[in-house]
């Protein structure tokens, strides 16, 4: 009996240790990546349809996911890109889970931004991206077979487009809603500063700010990842 309770304790030690060293790699790996530019073009990749980096297209509708609160930096991004490439006949969907005073604000920010609210539809059912497209395919059949200009935040583009594909939509092209870059000095050097001159000055932009924000991208992207291979056993993309 005390061999096996022994055997048995020594198992579990044994997970336990493969538990940790594989999760102390994992970690290691993650730390290494946000060091180098790869997060971004693991976010880039997913962000970027092909399609309409290799053709000219004009879509007849706009069809923009939402899902965040208003206002929100997801909702306010998407909503910018929308009212972009909105032209005066284009019919803008906008795909979103019923929420009475999000649709008001979101509907009020594209009228502030020079649309017309009449060419604003809300489809509200749907809970994912897959049941807010099949939601679509079943409440308007006849976009099937139009040009689609679908517009969500980078990291669920490439998602997003296989799961209309998938569907049965013909035509659609894919802009994620990338946050424009900033172009300023971001140096600290021979600035008046104040504080505890004991404490080191951090003057490496890759450490106060391309480090975290890439250990960010990676987590959003590994995530994105999950969600793609989820969806490929759903069999919905």
């Amino acid at each position: 009996m005390k061999k096996k309770k022994k055997s048995f304790f020594n198992t579990i030690l044994q997970t336990l240790k493969v538990i940790f060293i594989s999760g102390g790699c994992l970690l290691f790996l993650i730390i290494i990546l946000a060091l180098t530019p790869a997060p971004f073009y693991m976010y880039y990749h997913l962000g970027t349809d092909s399609n309409c980096l290799k053709n000219s297209f004009h879509p007849h509708y706009i069809v923009m996911l939402g899902g965040a609160g208003m206002p929100s930096q997801g909702n306010l991004m998407r909503l910018h890109y929308t009212a972009k490439y909105a032209q005066s006949n284009t019919e803008i969907v906008i795909l979103h889970p019923k929420d009475s005073l999000c649709q008001k604000e979101m509907e009020k920010e594209l009228i502030a931004k020079g649309i017309h609210s009449e060419k604003i539809t809300f489809i509200t059912e749907g809970s994912n991206t897959h049941s807010q497209i099949l939601q679509l395919k079943n409440t308007k059949p006849e976009l099937l077979h139009q040009s689609l200009l679908v517009i969500t935040s980078p990291e669920y583009l490439k998602r997003t487009v296989k799961c209309f594909t998938k569907l049965g939509f013909t035509s659609v092209c894919g802009k994620g809603a990338f946050e424009a870059t900033v172009d300023f000095d971001l140096s600290l050097l021979g600035k008046k500063l104040e504080g505890n001159e004991i404490v080191p000055l951090v003057e490496s932009t890759n450490l106060r700010y391309t480090f975290w924000n890439y250990l960010k991208l990676e987590i959003d992207c590994f995530r994105e990842y999950t969600a793609l291979a989820y969806y490929k056993i759903k069999g919905w993309n």
